[in-house]
């Protein structure tokens, strides 16, 4: 519905992510971006989303949940999923500056929320979170969170939450940024005793923030994922052109970038 690259001038981007998807008879929306723009999108290509049966949301940054009170406002049906640290204060350091990119406790509907506390099964759906990180993303130094004391600290990503869809023989997982790293999340995945075979969503490679183009651990990742059974990545978001790139030219698997107004069959 909604990224930071468009197809089709006519369909609006931002920085944020929304994606709707179709499985099992059922209508999907993981993530809300950053404003109403999904919504406006998804109007303008004739998707109905008042008729979403499930939204799940990634994680609990603005650029992924700020479109969430218009979703509220708008679609009377659906039943949310998302991880039980999804409203805990997140932030973003600036210059010495904390800056809230959180999503407002006030946004919670209880009646429509269902909160994810390890992993849940929905259909041919799999919801989980990733706790075990063995190696750490040196783009994420900057994000912060706020501990019990509400004192700053650096941000686990325990309220990341990520989906994986089982259909045609397939396991695709979706992830919104992966801050956690998709290598700690593959090996998760492997802990859960699912094969993935593709990946579509952000690899949170770079960073509006930062001119730091992560090279090194851009480099690892790439040859921890040729070991593995993935075939196709779809990256997007915060990959970044310079980390799509890298990824277009030493994987030994496809990879095609999704913008707003790509459409997949998997």
């Amino acid at each position: 519905m909604v990224e930071n690259k468009s197809l089709n001038k006519d369909l609006a981007k931002e920085h944020g992510l929304s994606l709707y998807i179709k499985t099992n008879g059922k209508k999907i929306l993981f993530d809300v971006g950053e404003s109403k723009k999904f919504w406006k999108n998804a109007e303008k290509i004739g998707i109905n989303l008042e008729q979403i049966d499930y939204l799940v949301l990634s994680h609990g940054h603005k650029d992924h949940g700020g479109g969430l009170p218009y979703f509220l406002k708008k679609n009377k049906k659906a039943k949310i999923y998302c991880s039980e640290y999804y409203f805990d204060k997140h932030y973003k350091k600036i210059l010495g500056a904390y800056i809230d990119i959180g999503i407002p406790y006030e946004y919670l509907d209880v009646e429509r929320f269902n909160f994810i506390q390890s992993t849940f099964n929905l259909e041919n759906i799999y919801l989980f979170h990733c706790f075990d990180k063995k190696s750490d993303n040196p783009i994420n130094e900057n994000l912060y969170m706020k501990n019990e004391n509400g004192e700053y600290e650096k941000d686990s990503f325990k309220h990341e939450l990520h989906m994986i869809i089982k259909e045609n023989n397939t396991n695709t997982l979706l992830v919104g940024c992966a801050h956690i790293g998709i290598e700690n999340i593959l090996e998760q995945c492997k802990t859960e005793k699912v094969e993935i075979h593709s990946i579509i969503g952000g690899f949170h490679l770079s960073s509006r923030t930062s001119l730091n183009k992560n090279e090194k651990y851009i480099d690892d990742l790439i040859k921890y994922l040729n070991k593995t059974s993935i075939n196709t990545i779809f990256p997007c978001h915060c990959t970044g052109e310079f980390g799509i790139k890298k990824l277009e030219k030493n994987s030994g698997f496809q990879v095609f970038e999704i913008q707003t107004g790509s459409k997949l069959e998997i």
